[in-house]
Formats: structure tokens, sequence, C-alpha cells
């Protein structure tokens, strides 16, 4: 065989390895499972995805046009919003009454619009840099989540400030905990933060390669370690659900209870964010491999 086919064959494996789960997974990859607009053919760098309550699915990528994205849940395009708003788009996550909340990296800025697109609040003062005693500003705001009664709390820590905010339903600052460090509290890079059932906040502390777990006074209850460089952190009922876009660029699921593996399927593209929906259906936003990729539940 010539050096070309063997090239060609490589090529091949890998572009397969890319966009198929590991071999023995429980799921398998939904090929173009949504319908761009006219003008879009493909995805931009993704870096946030999740699920309304509806059952809409919201992708932020770095398209200038149309970086918010909204779907139904059988992949029809709906609408787009956000042309020009933002530096470097980043996460993205919904609340419970179906409000879309997206960060702004670059311009250190947290952006909360209805379901539709109509902006309702932003917290942060475009293109200034806070400190980590801030009250209304950050320095590179990664993550957010929204708790069950509509407390806010943001992972503030991929630039200069390193730690998680707290703030009121209304936007009012409450508190905030962390600081620069390795010991239990303290962050290198909090970059992704997602909450249970029973209020217990997940932070994917990226460069201390650890999960912390809080409650939501910012007391310390335990932290993981298993899960190589945590870039997004997801809580889907009983399982975790974590993607290392670093080292192994790979997807865990874990028990919620004790941390346990229960599935690694790797082949991911420095995977960002990841969520589930209703059915079962993993997203997971790449950013270099500029995708949203589903993983279905084989049957």
């Amino acid at each position: 065989m010539t050096n070309r086919g063997i090239f060609l064959i490589t090529a091949l494996q890998l572009v397969v390895a890319a966009r198929a789960p590991a071999a023995g997974s429980n799921y398998q990859v939904a090929e173009h499972w949504a319908q761009f607009p006219a003008g879009v053919t493909a995805w931009s760098a993704a870096t946030g995805v999740d699920i309304g309550p509806e059952g809409n699915i919201y992708v932020f990528h770095r398209n200038e046009e149309m970086p918010i994205m909204a779907f139904d849940r059988n992949g029809k395009f709906l609408r787009a919003w956000g042309k020009g708003m933002f530096k470097t788009t980043h996460f993205l996550r919904t609340d419970r009454e179906g409000n879309v909340w997206v960060t702004d990296r670059g311009d250190h800025q947290v952006f909360k619009f209805s379901a539709e697109g109509k902006l309702l609040m932003t917290l942060g003062k475009k293109g200034v840099i806070g400190t980590n005693e801030s009250e209304d500003a950050f320095f590179g705001v990664a993550d957010l989540v929204i708790a069950q009664n509509g407390d806010l709390f943001i992972a503030d820590g991929e630039a200069g400030n390193q730690r998680i905010v707290k703030y009121s339903k209304d936007g009012r600052f409450v508190m905030w905990w962390g600081g620069r460090g390795p010991q239990p509290g303290h962050f290198n890079e909090p970059h992704s933060i997602a909450i249970d059932a029973a209020g217990l906040l997940y932070v994917g502390d990226r460069g201390n390669k650890r999960i912390q777990i809080f409650d939501q006074s910012g007391k310390f209850i335990r932290e993981w370690t298993q899960f190589g460089t945590p870039w997004g952190v997801f809580v889907k009922g009983d399982r975790l659900y974590v993607v290392d876009g670093t080292e192994a660029n790979c997807l865990y699921i874990a028990s919620l209870k004790d941390g346990a593996i229960l599935e690694k399927m790797e082949g991911l593209n420095n995977a960002t964010a990841v969520t589930v929906d209703a059915q079962g259906a993993i997203y997971i936003g790449e950013v270099n491999g500029a995708n949203v990729k589903k993983l279905v539940p084989k049957r």
C-alpha cells in the first residue's frame, strides 16, 4: 500500500473516532440534529448549550450574526439574537422560568434574556475589570447557575478573579467566596458550576483539576479529583456529567452519591459545555471542534 493510501485510512479512522463514542458506550451520535437557518451552514466555536423547561435547545457559539440560537426539541430552528452584544461568548444556562442567561468572558458581563430574546438584566460593567471583592464587576466571568429560589451563583474565574459570587434573584450582590490557591474553598480557574436538587453546588475548578462541592453559603463539603481537567459540569437527577476539554477530551458520567464514574466517552474535541434533556440525550459544546454534539441513548 502506498503512503498516500495509509494516510487516507489513518485520517478516516481519526474522523470516525472523533464522531463516535468509545466502544461499549450506551450512547450513539445523532448526526445533523440541528436544522440551520438561511445563511448558517455549520456551528462556530460552541461554548454554551442548555435545555429550556419547554424542551427547546439554546446554543451560544461564536457566530457574529447569530451568537444565541434556539431550536425546538426536534432540532427545528426557532430564533436567534445577540448580534453585536458580546466580545467573547462563553457559557449559557436556562432557569426554571425559561429565561436564558449567558456570560461574556471578554467584556466581563452576565446577561439575562427571556426565551424570546428580550434583555431582562445585565450584571457587570462592559469592559470594566473587577477584583475578588467587587460587588458589581467581574474579571473573566465564566459560568453561572440558578438556584430553585432564583439566587444566582457565578463562577468568576477565567482571568484574574478566583471566586464564586452569589446574587439574589433581582441582581443584588449577596456574598463571594474563594481566592487563588489549592486548598479547599480556593480556586485556580473556577470554570463551570452546577447545582443538584438538594441545592449543593459543584464547581469545576479547572486549574486545580478537581470538582469542589459547596452549600449555598460557601461552606466546603468535599472535593473529587477523578475527572481529569473539568471544563464543564452539569447535574441531572442522580448523575453528574463532566467534560474534560484538555487532556482526555472526554465525557464522564458519574454517580452523584459518591462520584463513582459510571461511563467514560472519549473522542471529543475541546469540549466545554454539557447538558442533558428530558429524554436523556446529551448535548456537548466543542470549542475547537466547532460543534454541538448530540449523544442519544441506544435503544
